[in-house]
């Protein structure tokens, strides 16, 4: 996957790459999106009390991805922890749902509230990650404009950056249990063409006569 990123394949927004939690992503994008011709994409950032160890967020990970099977939202995930420079830990969290049976973030965010909240009461947080761009994109495999995918790209992609995540001592990233296959630019360009076969630019050209770095370039 060295290539899908610009020139030097390890950089994006400025940020250098962790090229296995990309890897990851494409993985649980290219799977969902084979088991639904709908995918609800969202990202869910969570910060809990400064004092509680990893053991918390994986409870609040297992609870959480319980809740959202159990109302059949056939969820995948992948989360990141990360270091602020404030030396404060949080995670970023992105979920791939059955976009047949959601479009909205909203009962996601509760989910996630009250899972939150029986762990550690009002001392957590669910940042609904609005701030300046969409959360919460649907991909269809028949009507998807070339924008959401970029976008949804776009935000996935962040997660990625290996900065804040140099000083995090212990495992930095978490996933769903899938098997995770190793996807070069080819890989990634066929799965795109084959999944998103009606996805044009703006000027109607098929987005596939653009490289896959086009993808990272318009973001």
């Amino acid at each position: 996957m060295s290539q899908l990123n610009n020139s030097n394949g390890r950089v994006f927004l400025g940020y250098e790459m962790d090229e296995r939690i990309q890897n990851i992503y494409y993985n649980l994008l290219l799977m969902s999106t084979y088991r639904h011709c709908k995918v609800f994409v969202m990202r869910i950032d969570i910060h809990l009390p400064q004092d509680m160890n990893q053991c918390y967020i994986m409870e609040f990970n297992h609870r959480f991805i319980e809740k959202e099977k159990n109302a059949g939202y056939d969820p995948l995930y992948i989360m990141v922890r990360e270091l602020s420079s404030e030396k404060k830990k949080h995670y970023h969290m992105v979920l791939f749902l059955d976009g047949n049976k959601t479009n909205n973030t909203y009962q996601h965010f509760q989910n996630a509230r009250t899972v939150l909240g029986n762990l550690c009461g009002s001392y957590g947080c669910i940042n609904e990650c609005n701030d300046g761009h969409r959360n919460g994109i649907l991909l269809d495999r028949y009507t998807t404009p070339y924008n959401d995918l970029c976008e949804v790209l776009c935000q996935i992609s962040y997660i990625a950056k290996k900065n804040q995540k140099e000083k995090v001592t212990g495992k930095t990233f978490f996933y769903s249990k899938v098997q995770i296959i190793p996807l070069g630019e080819e890989d990634i360009t066929m799965y795109l063409q084959n999944t998103f076969p009606f996805l044009t630019l703006g000027s109607g050209t098929q987005w596939y006569s653009h490289p896959v770095s086009k993808f990272y370039l318009t973001c």
